[in-house]
């Protein structure tokens, strides 16, 4: 499955530092509505790459990050687990138990030949 993690690096001229770890994206803001200086989020483009790198179902994608995509308009690749593939701007690459296979040819998607709503589509539409 993967996991994103926040860390906070405290560092004090005085005194031993801290590591803080959280199990999740910490997104604050200063109360004037601006970013902690570091703390902007990636962008959708960046998250899009991990996603096609290390896919995961689109149940499995956290919250926060279908936010980042909403607000860009990007549609993220999403893996597929009958096809053990990930699926990303019309193309399939299989995925293994370490990721994308990235040396392999991705596949172009048919959608005329994809089952559930595109074949349900394409029947309606040309009676296939």
């Amino acid at each position: 499955m993967g996991t994103w993690t926040t860390a906070e690096v405290h560092i004090y001229p005085d005194r031993p530092g801290r590591l803080d770890l959280f199990e999740e994206e910490i997104l604050e803001r200063m109360p004037d509505g601006h970013w902690y200086p570091g703390a902007r989020p990636s962008g959708a483009g960046a998250w899009a790459q991990q996603l096609l790198a290390f896919p995961r179902s689109q149940e499995y994608i956290p919250g926060w990050m279908w936010e980042i995509f909403r607000a860009e308009e990007v549609t993220p690749p999403l893996y597929n687990p009958e096809l053990q593939s990930v699926d990303w701007k019309n193309r399939r690459r299989p995925v293994t138990d370490r990721g994308t296979d990235f040396a392999a040819e991705p596949i172009i998607i048919d959608p005329s030949l994809e089952p559930g709503v595109f074949a349900k589509i394409s029947k309606k539409l040309f009676g296939a």
